[in-house]
């Protein structure tokens, strides 16, 4: 049995964001538990707002996140402080509040605003918030809440169109400009100034739909739907592997150098000079590195340590 673990998590966890003095977990429900650096408790667990956070970033000493209720046909957008504990009101009074004056946002939040369109991407960086809407546009603002600029949403140079080929899976936000991965596996790289387009390519040699996408310096890992797993050095295909199903989350480790990559019921890694895989007793959704010792939160709440 491992020893040492952090706590186990008391939701079902959902995304794990690091911040300089520890992380945040959400949860499925809406719930907010603060873990130190050691990933100990710093102390109860909240629901600001009963809606699933499905974006989220931390910058500028604050969470901005997105919630996203399909059934209610609600969304909103808002910034709490590091470390906010406050409880909100319930989902039966959302529900009950639809189509009344009475609107209810985030507790303790520092702004908040509701949204007409599906949230698709958050990233942010520095005071800079970019983030797009559904059909609505792409979006810049301050982590104020100060518009900084607004554009049409993305369009896409498909040569053959596929339903929901446009849709983004993937912001990220660099020094001076940003990056926009869509579901058809192409990117747009835009101006943080001004959202201006600045270059359109093509993911190469990737296929199938992209479901998730991540990057770190000129690394990236494309993952599908289907379980294809995708390892990009320099814009060209290093590795490629098939996986059991879809990934959960995927992070990027200097001491393999390499990915390290949640699957379904497996752990995987995708290294320089080791390319592995074992499965889990419960589906992994976050891979934490903590140093020299990386962590595995399962989907049950609990910790586990890395099997590489």
């Amino acid at each position: 049995m491992d020893e040492g673990l952090p706590p186990r998590i008391p939701f079902l966890p959902d995304k794990i964001l690091p911040h300089d003095g520890g992380c945040v977990v959400t949860g499925m429900e809406g719930e907010l538990l603060w873990l130190d650096r050691t990933l100990n408790p710093m102390g109860e667990v909240s629901v600001p707002h009963p809606m699933r956070i499905h974006h989220a970033t931390v910058t500028d000493g604050a969470l901005h996140a997105m919630w996203l209720d399909r059934e209610l046909l609600l969304a909103f957008m808002g910034s709490l402080p590091l470390g906010s504990q406050e409880n909100g009101t319930t989902r039966a009074n959302l529900r009950t509040a639809i189509n009344t004056p009475k609107n209810h946002h985030p507790a303790g939040n520092r702004w908040s605003h509701s949204l007409d369109a599906e949230p698709m991407a958050l990233a942010g960086k520095g005071d800079v918030l970019v983030f797009e809407l559904y059909r609505r546009g792409l979006y810049s603002i301050s982590t104020n809440a100060e518009e900084r600029w607004r554009m049409p949403s993305p369009t896409w140079q498909y040569s053959k169109r596929r339903p929901r080929n446009e849709e983004t899976v993937a912001l990220h936000q660099l020094e001076k400009d940003f990056i926009i991965v869509s579901r058809g596996g192409h990117v747009q790289r835009r101006s943080t100034d001004s959202g201006q387009l600045l270059e359109e390519y093509v993911l190469e040699g990737v296929e199938g739909p992209v479901e998730h996408h991540y990057r770190h310096g000129t690394h990236e890992l494309v993952a599908t739907a289907h379980g294809e797993v995708y390892w990009l050095q320099a814009g060209n295909v290093h590795q490629r592997v098939l996986l059991s199903g879809p990934i959960q989350h995927a992070a990027w480790d200097d001491h393999l150098p390499g990915w390290r990559i949640a699957g379904w019921r497996e752990e995987v890694v995708l290294g320089a000079t080791v390319s592995d895989r074992k499965p889990t007793r419960e589906i992994p959704i976050h891979i934490h590195l903590n140093g020299e010792r990386p962590l595995v939160l399962f989907n049950d709440g609990t910790w586990a340590n890395s099997q590489f």
